[in-house]
């Protein structure tokens, strides 16, 4: 089966919001396991796809990680679920505003690896 390229393209960020809106609907344990699940695999969708095309293949191999390679991948995406929890589950002014900035440095991670991936091989 192979599925429209817009379907294609937009079903990881579609899994997000369905994870999203589950989250709204309730906090029973099956809505938020379920919103759990649809997260997770967005993320999968979207390192998984990140990893097969890249453009910067040659630096990874050099590069010594602070963290498993694995662990480096998932990080902004597990910064980005904290954030929503904190976020969704405090009232204090002071947890949402450390919410909201560990959401900021998640997306901010993400569109800078977006960014570095997307280049081609230089000699500089």
């Amino acid at each position: 089966m192979v599925l429209p390229k817009v379907v294609y393209e937009n079903l990881p960020y579609i899994y997000f919001l369905v994870s999203g809106g589950l989250l709204v609907l309730g906090d029973e344990w099956a809505l938020v396991f379920s919103a759990g699940i649809f997260y997770v695999v967005a993320c999968i969708v979207l390192v998984s796809r990140s990893a097969h095309r890249r453009l910067d293949k040659h630096k990874s191999k050099s590069f010594k990680y602070l963290f498993p390679e694995l662990v480096y991948e998932y990080l902004p995406y597990t910064y980005g679920a904290i954030g929503i929890f904190a976020l969704m589950s405090t009232v204090n002014p002071l947890y949402q505003f450390a919410a909201f900035a560990l959401l900021i440095l998640a997306l901010r991670n993400l569109l800078c690896r977006k960014n570095n991936r997307a280049k081609a091989p230089s000699l500089f």
